[in-house]
Formats: structure tokens, sequence, C-alpha cells
């Protein structure tokens, strides 16, 4: 079964074992061929995704599975 982006980005973040932002995720994706994105702007579909499944941000359309919290430093990690 095909992951999700943000199941994609949970496994970068697992993997890296640091925060990052999404840029950096983005960029590991890319390298590493884990996702093929469709969209024509991809980094900013992939914030969005981030941000749906952020434990500290409300967004209209909310994931109901966050997995993610965000720092002041504007960088993702995995919820504990």
């Amino acid at each position: 079964m095909k992951k999700s982006i943000h199941q994609v980005a949970a496994d970068v973040l697992k993997a890296s074992g640091k925060p990052m932002t999404a840029a950096e995720i983005y960029e590991a994706i890319c390298e590493k061929g884990l996702y093929e994105f469709k969209a024509k702007n991809a980094p900013s579909v992939l914030r969005s995704q981030l941000r749906r499944h952020t434990k500290n941000i409300t967004v209209a359309n909310q994931a109901k599975d966050v997995v993610f919290v965000i720092g002041d430093d504007d960088r993702f990690s995995l919820v504990d």
C-alpha cells in the first residue's frame, strides 16, 4: 500500500532523529525517491500536509491523526 505524504515525512523525521524544516523534509524525500509528487508546487503541498497533521497548529482542515509538533524555529518533529 502506498504511503501518504505525511507518513513518508514521518519516516524521514524518524530516520533523521532530529527536527527538520519542511524544506529539509522535502529535500530528503526527493533525494531518496520516497514519494512521487504530482503537484506543480510540491514543497507547498508537503508543508500543507505537515501542518494538517501537526498537534500545536490549528487549521480549518485539521487531520484527526496528528503526528507532528512544530517548534518556534519552524522545525517539525514527531509527537512523543
